[in-house]
């Protein structure tokens, strides 16, 4: 498959193919290659607040160490 750029106004746009699946609003960061190849990297999805409270969790158990530590 083969697909080519074209130009909607100041943006050189390149299309999907249905056949890759990509969910819509799906977030990529793109770059070019030392090759000249656009890759496109899939950016990982912000965490949930499930996930942050998770993480916050697990922050807050080691708060007493850092404590001492800081005070040394």
């Amino acid at each position: 498959m083969t697909v080519k750029s074209r130009k909607v106004g100041n943006a050189m746009v390149l299309t999907i193919p249905a056949e890759l699946k990509v969910p819509q609003n799906t977030e990529f960061e793109p770059y070019v290659d030392e090759a000249g190849n656009v890759i496109f990297k899939r950016v990982k999805s912000q965490l949930t607040e499930e996930e942050t409270e998770d993480i916050h969790m697990f922050m807050d158990q080691f708060q007493p160490l850092l404590q001492k530590l800081k005070d040394r």
